[in-house]
């Protein structure tokens, strides 16, 4: 469970707050990590009450020395079925939502070629810019930050100077 929550987790919170701006880039982990715990405790409490209300519609029903174990296996096996069918609704969702080859094309394209602005020091007198502070404002310093056993996330830090070394990629 530990390997799988590493694997799943990470990802889902770098996609969550992927195109962020800088600046709320601390609200938005915030919204994800509150949306996980409340989504989760509202789920577990919801499949609960659907076992629940199995386990007592059956005890009410029948009798005898066994009931109390059909029932909590039929009032799981509710909550378990219930929860199938909605991990297979979402994952017929994620697959309707996934975007078409032309679109991956359209934005593979467009990420390959990034127009980053230049600072307006820079704009207002492109004559005093070196061909170095030209190419560190085109091409900002990437770092690679581990966030995942599988996974790793890319992260531009315009903050440092442009003189700075860059990591290799």
């Amino acid at each position: 469970m530990g390997l799988g929550f590493g694997i799943i987790f990470a990802p889902a919170v770098n996609m969550a707050t992927a195109g962020v701006p800088r600046q709320d880039s601390g609200v938005a982990s915030a919204l994800v990590n509150t949306v996980q715990q409340v989504g989760g405790s509202i789920g577990i409490s919801v499949l609960s009450a659907i076992a629940g209300n199995a386990t007592t519609g059956y005890l009410i029903d029948h009798t005898g020395p066994q009931a109390p174990a059909i029932a909590a296996t039929l009032g799981d096996t509710r909550a378990f079925t219930v929860s199938a069918a909605l991990l297979g609704r979402g994952a017929i969702l994620a697959l309707l939502m996934l975007p078409s080859r032309k679109r991956l094309e359209e934005l593979t394209s467009e990420a390959s070629d990034p127009v980053i602005p230049m600072p307006e020091s820079d704009v207002a007198a492109p004559a005093l810019a070196s061909p170095h502070q030209v190419a560190s404002a085109l091409h900002p310093v990437v770092k690679v930050m581990p966030v995942g056993l599988l996974c790793c996330s890319p992260v531009i830090d315009p903050g440092l100077p442009s003189g700075a070394p860059r990591p290799p990629l």
